[in-house]
């Protein structure tokens, strides 16, 4: 089953209150919510660009595929591209255990790559 995860997005830049952030840059409440919860079941191309703009990824990075339990799909099928593996925060927790030098140098390496 191919289906949205935005929460996936959410976790990875760090957003902890998805819903205060999106309405804090422009996005209905409802839609927020909607958004923020992982319920959106379907999206028209401009709200799914500025969603992609606003968070700088990709379509694929926001769908997810998960075959059901009975799925006969091949395992070298193309849809399972778009499977990710779940996002837990360990890169967080361990950058913040680490010495004040390490996180800098964290830091430079991520300016050396823009």
């Amino acid at each position: 089953m191919i289906y949205f995860n935005f929460a996936r997005i959410f976790k990875l830049k760090g957003i902890a209150r998805p819903f205060s952030y999106l309405t804090k840059n422009g996005y209905s409440s409802g839609y927020a919510t909607k958004l923020s919860n992982n319920r959106v079941q379907e999206i028209n191309l401009e709200r799914l660009e500025k969603f992609c703009r606003d968070f700088n990824c990709t379509p694929n990075d926001i769908l997810d595929f998960r075959p059901d339990a009975n799925d006969t799909i091949p395992k070298d099928h193309a849809l399972h591209t778009l499977t990710k593996k779940q996002i837990d925060n360990e890169l967080i927790n361990k950058i913040n255990a680490l010495p004040i030098d390490k996180i800098q140098q964290i830091h430079n390496i991520l300016k050396e790559m823009e």
